[in-house]
């Protein structure tokens, strides 16, 4: 009986979301935006060397796939973590625009994978302005 209730403290002990202390936490607030920040800026590259027919389409699309992923692991990791109580509107922060950046990347691919060259300019927009979201956002934090 012992051991049955060991291994299940063991796997509830792995369910449980990692908590870290507040500057760690905050570190790794700054390392999601700052990798973000990177991958937005890799595919900002990508559509206006696109639009110059500088890329051939299927790099194009490695490249926006592989962003698009990236970002999500990204959320994913950062999302899973358990912010301290006083942190909870910076965690929403953070959080929302990750997921904003994760959603225009998907835009993107989609947009790559179709060779929807017209949507190019007013994605390369919006990039812009969540990059400066994600900056903004960075520089916010402690």
């Amino acid at each position: 009986m012992a051991t049955g209730v060991a291994v299940l403290a063991a796997a509830v002990a792995g369910c449980a979301p990692r908590a870290p202390d507040d500057s760690s936490w905050v570190d790794q607030a700054h390392l999601a935006l700052e990798d973000t920040s990177s991958q937005v800026a890799t595919v900002s590259l990508l559509l206006r060397l696109a639009t110059e027919d500088k890329v051939l389409g299927k790099y194009q699309q490695v490249v926006a796939q592989d962003s698009e992923t990236a970002v999500g692991a990204t959320l994913q990791h950062f999302g899973g973590e358990q912010p301290p109580p006083q942190d909870d509107a910076t965690y929403a922060e953070v959080t929302g625009v990750l997921t904003d950046a994760s959603d225009l990347l998907s835009q993107v691919r989609i947009a790559v994978v179709r060779r929807a060259t017209s949507d190019y300019p007013a994605l390369l927009t919006e990039l812009e302005s969540v990059g400066r979201d994600l900056t903004a956002t960075a520089e916010g934090l402690p």
